[in-house]
């Protein structure tokens, strides 16, 4: 998850925010968006803006132990989703391992044998070198805004998902210009944010959490958003159901 208090911070520390609350959200709905697309599927481009690491090793203390490690305990029950079924199969003893979103969205293609070419972009070379020779990776090093505008036009449609620091005020207008131009050119998207600081658009469809409802600890944040620019109203459909079924499992004893 990033800070959304814009030019709060002068660079990223992805490792610092991984696995909490707000990742728990985004990864949870981009893992059922991916496992839908990719069963219907046997090729599919993937692009993310924002990239980050392919994997995270959690150390105490973090943001982790408010998100994923609340959701820990109850790992079997969440094992009926994507998202969870691939951090039970990193963490076969004890919670050590968390997934980057790029590498969340290789496995499930692994695990329905389709094939996934995922581009990429970071401005950090640190995340560059950490992802060089992977296979069916572009990882570009530069503006993901401007690299996936220009990605639209040489590629077919496929998976982008938006997800920059906002540690400069043009960010916001950057994911308005890109979420515009991606749907035109038929993509499915998915955007994070976190609430009370989100901009949307009447035309997206909004997936909100309060953290408390699935016992999870945001520290500062109430919550956060994912908004799917998508045509597809199965897909919609599913999304909501899958909620519901999360929001049971992980609600809190005092809510039920």
């Amino acid at each position: 998850m990033k800070d959304k208090i814009m030019g709060s911070e002068k660079s990223y520390n992805h490792r610092t925010h991984a696995g909490n609350a707000g990742d728990v959200w985004k990864h949870f709905l981009l893992g059922e968006v991916a496992d839908y697309l990719l069963s219907k599927k046997r090729r599919l481009v993937y692009a993310e803006s924002h990239v980050g690491y392919p994997k995270y090793r959690l150390e105490e203390p973090e943001e982790w132990e408010g998100g994923i490690g609340k959701c820990w305990p109850k790992i079997m029950d969440l094992k009926a989703f994507s998202y969870f079924k691939i951090l039970s199969a990193m963490n076969p003893q004890s919670l050590e391992i968390y997934p980057g979103s790029a590498s969340l969205i290789f496995k499930v293609a692994r695990w329905r044998g389709a094939v996934l070419q995922a581009e990429l972009w970071d401005e950090d070379p640190r995340v560059a070198g950490a992802w060089r020779g992977t296979e069916g990776v572009s990882f570009h090093l530069g503006d993901g805004f401007k690299g996936v505008r220009a990605l639209l036009g040489r590629s077919p449609p496929g998976l982008l998902f938006i997800d920059p620091p906002y540690l400069d005020q043009k960010d916001l207008k950057l994911v308005l210009g890109l979420l515009n131009a991606s749907q035109s050119a038929g993509w499915i998207v998915l955007w994070w944010q976190m609430m009370g600081h989100e901009n949307f658009s009447s035309e997206l469809e909004r997936f909100s959490l309060e953290f408390r409802q699935a016992g999870l600890d945001g520290g500062q944040w109430i919550g956060s958003v994912v908004s799917l620019a998508s045509s597809d109203q199965e897909l919609k459909k599913l999304l909501e159901r899958r909620i519901q079924q999360f929001l049971e499992i992980m609600r809190p004893a005092e809510q039920l």
